[in-house]
């Protein structure tokens, strides 16, 4: 009898299935997540650098009508003023960016905690993780982190790219053209972790 080589389209399906159960893709898509709330900051912004803006201008203007300044500086307040109220605006943004956006890391840190577990789970995928481009992310170290069971002090939204990437190229039939990289993969899931 000869032996067969595993099927690469049936090792495929079986890490597809694997990581799909492990990791919920919808709740670690962190860009649609938190668009609406970066949505919301702004405006919480644009409010903010407006009701600045309004309340030094509505001062100067009232300075102008009443004649205790003359046009020159009355239009020159009407610019300076653009320049505290871009400050507070900007301010308004990230505070509300942050704050909105805080129970969302919290939940994916959650998830990520969950599915990594005491072992870890993303640094099995390293073969593959070391072939994606990742703009921005260190591949090394996140699979560093997994390995030591730290990955959930990493930040939400590389973690959440890179998984999703993997998915992506996990997905993609014409990706993974080596069985070598699956098969590696494969073999990552029955050997514990090693220390980094």
């Amino acid at each position: 009898m000869s032996s067969k080589p595993p099927n690469k389209r049936n090792i495929r399906k079986t890490l597809l299935r694997r990581f799909e159960g492990q990791f919920d893709l919808k709740r670690l898509d962190y860009s649609r997540r938190s668009k609406p709330a970066r949505d919301m900051a702004k405006i919480t912004g644009v409010i903010f650098a407006g009701g600045i803006y309004i309340a030094g201008f509505g001062v100067a203007y009232y300075s102008w009508t009443q004649q205790y300044i003359d046009t020159a500086i009355f239009n020159n307040f009407s610019f300076i003023f653009m320049i505290p109220a871009t400050v507070v605006g900007a301010f308004a943004f990230l505070l509300s960016s942050n704050r909105r956006e805080f129970p969302i890391r919290e939940d994916i840190r959650a998830h990520i905690t969950a599915a990594e577990g005491a072992k870890g789970t993303l640094w099995r995928y390293e073969p593959l993780l070391k072939q994606l481009t990742l703009k921005k992310i260190n591949v090394e170290e996140l699979i560093k982190a997994s390995r030591q069971g730290k990955l959930v002090k990493m930040a939400p939204e590389d973690i959440c790219a890179a998984l999703q990437a993997l998915h992506q190229s996990l997905a993609n039939n014409n990706t993974l053209t080596h069985a070598e990289t699956l098969e590696a993969i494969e073999n990552n899931f029955t050997r514990p972790a090693e220390a980094a």
